[in-house]
């Protein structure tokens, strides 16, 4: 979820060439369809002259910038009848007052917050109202199915009302009953979330160890590498095994750049080399995993509670705002971002408190979260070793094409796949791996350089991209 002032200024930044182009200046929203259509960017003299970036476009909405295609991302609102028509109806949401339609003030709307995926609207940061927090003076007003703007007032429905009051029940009560079984299973997570951690660790040391580059692979996808590499600045010069420079330190990070990194096979030495920390996004990860598994089990203690601060993921989008009382959708967006522990914080709860809620169930459900956690970060180990695996098998075998073998390869039938001295070839390798040999063939790969004269070293035949 993002919110629209948070928009306001983000540069835009193409991603086939890394320049940072245009800058965003307004949302374009839909009332009708409760959607954000997309951005202005260029409001021009005429709404048929202005520049819009439609949603559909964005590639992804980052903490620093919004990340698009290409400058043909953008383009005159006369493209797009429906944001034309928009603009065309300068509907003006900030100042705007939302009143249900019993007369009920809710509040001057300051801001919108949007599914920066699907441009749902979610809701609306307001000023003042009948639920406004007495410290902030702001309160959340969930997004209705419809929305009915006039010029000085939006109407919702009187049921808008009902979703913004808190509704806690007999929480304070049920809090003052403690149980030396929480405190019992408490202390189990803790030992089995520290024996798994410690597991984890040796796991992906080894791993490290194992496969090198894979470790950074494993633990960050290459495709988010590319996206956070992107119109940063390498703090280091990154070179090829042959001394060729990828990018010197100092320059801007290009598509280019990246490109040639992932023929290489070096992006996460760009990754690396652009502040990337692979090291410290597997915290992230251990420390959710951990923290958020004690915090899961009683999370369903937050729903209806209102939330006293904002709470934003780690990419910078928000995953709650000061104001808004916790709902399911609010819940689920925290497991998805691993902020369980700051969702119970923000509504005033401590996992303890949440665990004690919960009732005569926690024993159980604290077993099973410790289980669960156990066999996630095995399978977390597990999956980078065979991750290693494959990458050390793919750099050996891209070492050892072109390359003669020093040995007869023969294959179960005890026929020849490749005699002394033959190049290793693509059909050499796939007949080697359906014969079970091929690690056999890459423990036979001619490594040395043969001091031979240019002659001595031609083949006998040439090669279809020889020239003649």
């Amino acid at each position: 979820m993002r919110n629209g002032k948070g928009m306001i200024g983000k540069p835009i930044v193409a991603y086939d060439s890394g320049e940072e182009f245009k800058t965003i200046v307004d949302l374009v929203f839909d009332q009708e369809s409760n959607q954000l259509l997309g951005f202005l960017v260029d409001e021009s003299g005429w709404f048929s002259d202005a520049l819009v970036l439609p949603l559909t476009n964005v590639q992804a909405i980052g903490a620093d910038a919004v990340i698009v295609a290409s400058r043909d991302a953008i383009d005159s609102a006369s493209e797009f009848p429906q944001i034309q028509n928009i603009l065309e109806r300068d509907n003006t949401l900030k100042g705007t007052r939302i009143m249900t339609l019993d007369g009920r003030d809710l509040g001057t709307m300051v801001d919108l917050y949007f599914d920066d995926t699907s441009g749902a609207i979610e809701g609306y940061e307001v000023s003042g109202g009948i639920f406004a927090d007495a410290y902030s003076g702001r309160s959340f007003v969930p997004a209705p199915d419809t929305l009915k703007i006039g010029e000085d007032i939006a109407f919702v429905p009187s049921e808008t009302a009902d979703l913004m009051q808190e509704q806690v029940g007999g929480i304070r009560g049920a809090m003052q009953t403690a149980s030396g079984k929480v405190q019992e299973m408490a202390q189990l997570t803790g030992e089995k979330a520290q024996e798994a951690v410690q597991f984890t660790g040796e796991k992906f040391q080894e791993a490290t160890t194992f496969a090198g580059t894979s470790f950074t692979n494993a633990v960050v996808d290459p495709e988010e590498q590319e996206i956070f590499v992107l119109g940063k600045v390498a703090q280091k010069t990154v070179e090829t095994t042959d001394g060729i420079t990828l990018i010197h330190e100092g320059q801007i990070v290009t598509s280019s750049h990246i490109l040639a990194a992932r023929n290489l096979n070096m992006t996460n030495d760009l990754y690396h080399s652009a502040g990337g920390n692979a090291t410290a996004k597997l915290g992230e990860k251990l420390t959710g995993v951990v923290t958020g598994m004690s915090a899961n089990i009683g999370l369903e203690q937050a729903q209806g509670r209102r939330v006293n601060k904002m709470i934003f993921t780690t990419e910078g989008s928000v995953v709650a705002v000061e104001g808004q009382i916790v709902t399911p959708r609010v819940i689920e967006r925290a497991k998805t971002h691993h902020q369980e522990q700051a969702l119970l914080e923000a509504v005033g709860l401590t996992t303890g408190d949440a665990l004690r809620v919960t009732g005569s169930n926690v024993g159980q459900q604290v077993k099973d979260g410790a289980k669960g956690l156990w066999e996630q970060v095995k399978e977390t180990a597990s999956n980078l070793q065979d991750h290693g695996t494959q990458a050390y098998e793919d750099k050996r075998i891209k070492g050892a094409l072109g390359r003669p073998v020093t040995r007869v390869i023969l294959d179960r039938n005890d026929e020849v796949i490749l005699n002394v001295g033959e190049l290793i070839t693509h059909q050499a390798i796939a007949i080697s791996r359906d014969a079970d040999v091929l690690e056999v063939l890459l423990d036979s790969v001619y490594t040395q350089t043969p001091k031979l004269s240019l002659d001595e070293l031609r083949a006998p035949e040439s090669g279809k991209a020889a020239l003649n």
